[in-house]
């Protein structure tokens, strides 16, 4: 009964309104000296050697990369999607420069699903971000008097549409950047708050635009 008057509310709103706000339901930090990867109120993304992916999926020792699912269950499956931008809060106080340009902080497809509350570091080596499937990247910027990182899903060569698709019940992205602590070190790295940092308001959120009917 509770899923009919959901789906019944969705169709009323749709004509008029056909954009879905979502915050991320899990997100874990994928490194392998992080001690509670999953209740950790933020994440840290870097790279190495100009690369933000691990050669080999099992090659992730230097690497450390971001995880985030959405529940897309009451999102529709019928319109076209118009728009897609994951928003994320850079945690402290962020490095903005020219130079970041160099080394967004990426969203990529994930080579499986993950749980947050059964993830061990040993499946790392088989949930991976792909190397193929780039969404989008941006990097920090004012917002204010706060700071944002605001990325658009739906750039010239990516394939989210095309994923989002196929998609059902849920929807998991892989953060990914190209810059290196060993160069570089831990000033730049692209930090980012996670669900469950205590403020909600910086929680990453996605949000999607349908084509109204």
């Amino acid at each position: 009964m509770t899923t009919l008057l959901a789906s019944l509310l969705i169709a009323k709103i749709l004509p008029s309104e056909a954009t879905f706000t979502l915050t991320s339901e899990e997100d874990i930090w994928v490194y392998p000296h992080s001690n509670d990867p999953g209740n950790d109120p933020f994440m840290r993304i870097w790279g190495v050697g100009g690369s933000s992916v691990a050669p080999t999926p099992g090659d992730l020792e230097s690497f450390s990369y971001g995880y985030l699912k959405f529940n897309i269950k009451d999102v529709p499956s019928d319109r076209k999607l118009v728009s897609a931008t994951l928003f994320l809060t850079p945690a402290g106080k962020p490095v903005v420069s020219a130079e970041s340009k160099e080394w967004p902080l990426e969203v990529r497809g994930l080579s499986g699903k993950f749980d947050e509350k059964t993830w061990t570091w040993n499946q790392a080596s088989t949930i991976n971000p792909k190397k193929d499937a780039l969404y989008g990247g941006g990097v920090v910027a004012a917002k204010g008097e706060d700071f944002e990182i605001k990325i658009n899903l739906l750039g010239e060569k990516s394939k989210f549409a095309e994923d989002f698709a196929k998609s059902k019940d849920s929807l998991s992205f892989g953060l990914t950047s190209r810059y290196d602590v060993a160069d570089m070190g831990m000033k730049g790295v692209y930090k980012v708050y996670t669900r469950d940092n205590k403020e909600k308001n910086v929680h990453p959120r996605l949000e999607l635009q349908f084509e109204s009917k």
